[in-house]
C-alpha cells in the first residue's frame, strides 16, 4: 500500500511516517522542505490541481498532517488550513484516493473560538461532504519529544514550584504521539466502510497529574504547585493582553478552560503522559529543555531590571538630576528627559514580554543601551570606574538581550 503523509516534516508527520514504514508500508512524505533520511518529496498548497494528480499517481491514502500554529508573510490559515487542502482532497476524491485528516480539537465544533480552528473546520467539513469513506480526527493536546505543546509543558514541570492557571483538578484533553499513531494504523489496517469524524484523546488527566508526569519523564525530583486564582489571571490579562511566556498566554488559558468543560470518550485507558513515559525521554531532548528554560529565565531577568530602572529613576529623583545636571542638562528640559527616559524604561521591560513586539524592542532595548554608554562615556567617564560598575553592567545586559534576540530569532 503506497501512503502519502502531508507535512512531513512536522512532529506528527515525522512520527507517523517512521512508524508506518516500519510496518511495511510504502511510504512518502511531503513537506515545503526537505526532510533527509526519509523517501521526501516538495509539495506547497499553492500548487495546481494538475501537479496533485502528477504527485498522487500511484496513491492509495494520503493522510495530511500539515498545519501552521501562527500566520506570516508567508503562510496564513486560509492558504494552510483551507483553501490548499480542499484543492488536495477535491483531487483525491476525483481519483478515488482515500484520506485522513488530522485537524485539531476544538474544530468539531459548530462555532469554533479562534481563526486557526475556523480554518480547520472549514476543509474538515469539505472533506466529510464528500460520498467516499474519508476520516477526520481531532486530536488533543498531543504528547511527544518534538511537540511544541509538550516542550512547554516540560519547561513548566522544570520550574520548582509551579503555577496552575485554571484549577488544580481540570481536566486537560491529551493523547500521546503514540497513541495517535496507533490510532491511525488501526484505521488504515481496517479502513470503515463510511466517512468518520473522531475526537482521540487517552483517558483524561489534571495538570497536576501531567506535569508530575513530566517531571518523572524528565527524571526529576518531586515538584510542587501554587493555585493561581482567576481573577487575578484576568486581571493580568486586561493590563498585559499580549503576554506570552511559552504556553502560558491568553488564547491557550482561554481554550484549555473551554476543553476541560467538555465531555469526551477516551480512546485509551491510559492516560497520555502515562503512555508517554514509557518511551524514556533523550539526552538532546533534556539539553534543548534547558537551554529554552534559560531563554525564559533571561526574558523574565532583562525585564525585570528595565522595569526597577525606570521606576528607580523616579524614585529617586533628586539623584535623577544631580546626575543629568553633571552633563550640561538642568531645569525643565533636564526633568522632561528623566521623567521621558524612566516611562521609556518601563515600557522597554513590560514591552519584552509580547511575543509581536519582542524583536523590535529588543533592538531598542541595544540602542538605547549604547547610546547610553556613550553619553556617559563622553560626559562622565569616570563612571567606567565607578565602585557599582554602572556601565560595565550594561555589557552584560547587553548579552543577555543579544542572546534573547537570537534565541527569538530561531
Amino acid at each position: 500500500m503506497n501512503i502519502l503523509i502531508i507535512g512531513v516534516s512536522g512532529f506528527i508527520g515525522q512520527h507517523l511516517y517512521h512508524a508506518l514504514s516500519q510496518c511495511g508500508y510504502n511510504v512518502t512524505g511531503c513537506s515545503r522542505h526537505e526532510v533527509h533520511n526519509i523517501k521526501w518529496q516538495s509539495f506547497s498548497f499553492n500548487q495546481s490541481a494538475k501537479d496533485w494528480e502528477r504527485q498522487l499517481k500511484s496513491i492509495d491514502i494520503v493522510i495530511n498532517a500539515a498545519g501552521i500554529y501562527q500566520e506570516s508573510d508567508a503562510q496564513d490559515f486560509l492558504q494552510a488550513h483551507d483553501l490548499g487542502p480542499k484543492k488536495l482532497f477535491e483531487v483525491c476524491t476525483r481519483l478515488g484516493i482515500k484520506v485522513i485528516q488530522i485537524s485539531a480539537i476544538g474544530a468539531e465544533v459548530e462555532n469554533p473560538k479562534t481563526d486557526f480552528l475556523i480554518s480547520k473546520r472549514n476543509a474538515d467539513q469539505f472533506l466529510l461532504e464528500s460520498d467516499r469513506p474519508n476520516i477526520v480526527l481531532y486530536p488533543g493536546i498531543v504528547l511527544g519529544e518534538r511537540g511544541r505543546s509538550t516542550r512547554q509543558l516540560c519547561m513548566l514541570a522544570r520550574v520548582p514550584l509551579m503555577p496552575l492557571v485554571f484549577g488544580r483538578n481540570k481536566k486537560l484533553p491529551l493523547i500521546s504521539v503514540y497513541q495517535l499513531t496507533e490510532h491511525i494504523i488501526k484505521i488504515i489496517q481496517h479502513w470503515p466502510k463510511t466517512k468518520q469524524a473522531i475526537v482521540l484523546i487517552a483517558r483524561e488527566e489534571s495538570m497536576e497529574q501531567l506535569l508530575n508526569n513530566m517531571k518523572s519523564w524528565m527524571g526529576l525530583g518531586k515538584g510542587y504547585f501554587i493555585s493561581i486564582p482567576k481573577q487575578l489571571i484576568n486581571i493580568g490579562f486586561k493590563l498585559l493582553p499580549g503576554l506570552s511566556l511559552g504556553l502560558f498566554n491568553k488564547q491557550s488559558i482561554e481554550l484549555l478552560s473551554e476543553y476541560s468543560n467538555r465531555s469526551y470518550s477516551p480512546i485509551s485507558n491510559t492516560t497520555a503522559s502515562d503512555s508517554l513515559i514509557k518511551h524514556s525521554a533523550s539526552a538532546p531532548f533534556k539539553k534543548a529543555l534547558k537551554l529554552k528554560m534559560l531563554f525564559y529565565v533571561n526574558l523574565i531577568a532583562l525585564g525585570i531590571i528595565w522595569i526597577v530602572s525606570g521606576i528607580s529613576s523616579l524614585i529617586s529623583f533628586e539623584q535623577s538630576r544631580e546626575l543629568i545636571t553633571s552633563i550640561g542638562i538642568n531645569g525643565l528640559l533636564g526633568d522632561s528627559i528623566i521623567i521621558g527616559a524612566a516611562i521609556g524604561d518601563i515600557l522597554l521591560g513590560i514591552f519584552l514580554w509580547h511575543p509581536g513586539l519582542r524583536r523590535y524592542v529588543i533592538y531598542t532595548q541595544i540602542a538605547v543601551m549604547l547610546i547610553y554608554s556613550l553619553i556617559i562615556s563622553i560626559s562622565l567617564p569616570v563612571f567606567w570606574l565607578h565602585p557599582f560598575a554602572p556601565i560595565i553592567k550594561n555589557l552584560a545586559m547587553l548579552v543577555m538581550a543579544l542572546y534573547l534576540l537570537t534565541e527569538e530569532t530561531e
